[in-house]
């Protein structure tokens, strides 16, 4: 069953990285214009639980795929606001790491967040596809199959995204502090 929605949601993934791309590319600009003392944000030993870390990022795909009923507008612009955020941070981090410390400090755990936060972002943007099929084909909605097929990929998300924070909490500071 997940194989064959795979290939059903290559256009959706695709879009979803498309307006995440570009959410990453303002967030870049306005990182690069921005001038804020590192000191600001960046506290080091700040440890968080991986358990919050996973709350806190199933709670947002939560919102990216679940919003998507609303025509998915909220979709398209949470994957953009969260690419600007992921852009406007990477530019901030750079004032205080180096690009290797960086590197450390995305990759371990984004290599799973950020396939996971699209995937969440071409959930939310099914509804438009189905909303589209039925008025241009006058095709019934098969509410409970979308509904089937949307909670197994979410289930994908929640455990990339549980892979994730806890890469994010034990296995990344120990690579930053490698590259430090």
């Amino acid at each position: 069953m997940l194989k064959k929605l795979w290939i059903q949601e290559k256009n959706r993934l695709l879009l979803s990285s498309i307006l995440f791309s570009s959410g990453l590319f303002m967030g870049v600009l306005l990182g690069s214009f921005v001038n804020i003392h590192p000191d600001l944000y960046y506290r080091p030993g700040q440890d968080i639980a991986w358990y919050n870390l996973a709350l806190n990022n199933i709670a947002v795909a939560l919102l990216i795929a679940g919003t998507g009923i609303l025509l998915s507008i909220p979709t398209i612009i949470m994957l953009l606001f969260n690419g600007i955020m992921i852009g406007f941070i990477i530019m901030l981090s750079a004032a205080v790491h180096s690009y290797p410390t960086l590197l450390a400090g995305l990759l371990p755990h984004g290599i799973l967040e950020i396939p996971a936060l699209l995937l969440a972002g071409a959930i939310g943007l099914r509804p438009l596809g189905f909303f589209a099929r039925a008025i241009k084909l006058r095709e019934k909605i098969q509410w409970r199959k979308e509904a089937r097929q949307s909670a197994a990929l979410f289930a994908v998300v929640t455990v990339m995204l549980i892979a994730a924070s806890l890469i994010e909490a034990h296995i990344t500071p120990v690579i930053m502090d490698l590259t430090r």
